[in-house]
């Protein structure tokens, strides 16, 4: 003898059914992946591999890894290494040309005073063969 399935539980299980959907079309259809500013900037980083950020803030200090970037207030800065006990920086002005490096070799003493890279001014904190460490004592705001 087959059970018997009543009109209740059909019609109780169909708009359960379809509660649980409705979040998942809203989420489908209204919510827009292609123009969030997350995916965007992960799409860039994707397309520039050499601009795989690998380096990290943390509060007011930067810590740059070897031949990684980082953007800071609007300026991408490189870490190239020391050359001749001068450390080498690339800076990248995003919104003056964002293809073009303008290379700074500054001595360790000078950037424990404090260093001017774009519109922002910095602190060398600590120096090892691949990692430099900045203080980020100003950055101006436009």
């Amino acid at each position: 003898m087959k059970p018997k399935i009543d009109k209740i539980s059909i019609i109780s299980l169909l708009i359960i059914l379809f509660l649980i959907s409705i979040p998942g079309f809203y989420a489908y259809y209204f919510t827009d992946w292609k123009n969030d500013r997350f995916s965007q900037d992960i799409a860039k980083r994707q397309v520039i591999p050499e601009f795989q950020e690998d380096s990290r803030i943390f509060d007011n200090r930067i810590v740059l890894r070897k031949d990684k970037s980082i953007t800071v207030n609007k300026n991408r800065l490189v870490f190239k290494g020391l050359k001749d006990k001068m450390i080498h920086l690339d800076v990248y002005l995003l919104e003056l040309d964002p293809e073009y490096a303008y290379p700074h070799y500054i001595s360790k003493a000078d950037a424990y005073k404090g260093i001017q890279l774009g519109d922002s001014t910095f602190q060398l904190l600590k120096i090892r063969k691949g990692v430099l460490q900045l203080k980020i004592v100003d950055l101006y705001e436009s």
